[in-house]
């Protein structure tokens, strides 16, 4: 198995008997962040903020350079918003109707500063979860990962994994659409009432499939990086891979995005106080205003507010946006333990002999056994496990 190549087949399946005695489990290795078995809750959690603790600069140096490369450019935009808005805002502010010109203006400027912070929030989610699946293949094994090293062996993935995303985004959307077309043809030949109700009616199922469908495809991120492969091959690979594990999928992510979250408003509260302070001043600072004090604020302060806003959710977000690749890698790295005996290759690229340690046949959580002697072992470290998966083995009881 290579460090920097891809983790596909061929796979193994069962080992021969254990050598434990009866009731007993040799603990499995622990190279890296977790341990070489089927990986419980706790496991997968522990070993997403262990890796944040063990590789910060590898995991945050990417993310922070987009980041501060984005707020660069909100920079700019802010600067151009307070002189093209000045006219419209004023207009407003005098209780003046904006001509047709100065409306085009505003809705132009808006536009332009969505599209400029849905790019930011792209190209974060792009670079981590790039970034944070390649440290994570040297983080289950106990290896060192530099910042730049990460970054030379993501870069050339970044426009699939973008790719990937959208392809996700595509398909959820698709299935909400389709949910809506009765609703519109009943529009088209009863009525907004009919469509309306029809529309509220069937927007739940679809809203249910567009849900599963993303969290089915969880695991696309972790096979087109670590498997090397294509985004149309990895959406078909994880939707496989990923069979009846739909609940956790959904559960762990959810916990751990509930830990970002509360630390993402730890971050972004203080850049909305700071620019709500801003523009409550420039307002009380007009005392030569004759529109009252009830007149909106001037469009320097309503800027400074959203840019504000934006420089907090870019910051909040590059600083938490690693937990869900590393999540959805350990996922990863779960099913394929269970399935294809992943461990008896991670435990060779770790450099331990006799792969994973043995537990008694049948016990709950035990990963594959050992190779038996005379079969071909898994690649050695350095070399490359295959093409293409193969027999998947029985799987083990999740826990």
């Amino acid at each position: 198995m290579s460090s920097n190549g891809d983790w596909r087949g061929p796979q193994y399946g069962p080992g021969p008997g254990g050598g434990a005695p009866w009731g007993y489990a040799v603990q499995a290795p622990r190279p890296g962040v977790v341990p070489l078995q089927p990986l419980g809750i706790g496991e997968i959690i522990s070993g997403v903020f262990a890796t944040l603790q063990r590789y910060p600069a590898a995991l945050f140096v990417p993310v922070l350079w987009t980041a501060f490369g984005s707020l660069a450019a909100f920079g700019v935009m802010a600067v151009v918003a307070v002189q093209v808005l000045d006219g419209p805002w004023e207009a407003i502010r005098a209780d003046r109707t904006p001509t047709t010109a100065e409306l085009l203006t505003v809705v132009s400027t808006a536009a332009a500063a969505l599209l400029l912070f849905t790019v930011a929030l792209t190209a974060l989610y792009a670079v981590s979860s790039a970034t944070a699946t390649v440290v994570l293949r040297s983080a289950v094994i106990g290896r060192k990962a530099s910042a730049r090293a990460v970054w030379a062996e993501s870069r050339p993935l970044l426009w699939r994994v973008t790719v990937a995303q959208i392809l996700t985004g595509l398909l959820a959307a698709a299935v909400m659409l389709v949910s809506l077309l009765p609703a519109a043809l009943l529009g088209l030949f009863l009525g907004a009432g009919p469509a309306l109700a029809a529309g509220l009616l069937f927007a739940v199922p679809g809203w249910a499939g567009a849900v599963y469908i993303q969290v089915r495809l969880v695991l696309e991120i972790p096979v087109l990086v670590l498997e090397n492969t294509r985004p149309v091959a990895a959406l078909r690979r994880a939707w496989r891979l990923n069979e009846g594990n739909w609940w956790r999928s959904l559960g762990i992510p959810y916990v751990v995005g509930l830990i970002g979250s509360f630390a993402a408003q730890i971050v972004l509260v203080p850049f909305m106080v700071g620019g709500m302070l801003v523009m409550v001043s420039s307002t009380d600072s007009a005392t030569a205003d004759p529109y009252g004090p009830g007149a909106p604020p001037p469009v320097a302060g309503l800027v400074t507010l959203f840019f504000c806003l934006a420089v907090g959710t870019v910051l909040a977000t590059a600083l938490t946006v690693p937990l869900t690749p590393l999540t959805n890698g350990l996922l990863y790295i779960d099913r394929r333990i269970r399935r294809e005996s992943l461990d008896i290759a991670l435990a060779e690229a770790a450099g331990l002999r006799g792969g994973p340690a043995a537990h008694v046949p049948g016990q709950p959580g035990a990963p594959a056994a050992e190779t038996a002697a005379g079969e071909p072992s898994a690649s050695a470290p350095g070399t490359e496990i295959g093409t293409e998966p193969g027999t998947a083995k029985p799987e083990t009881p999740e826990g």
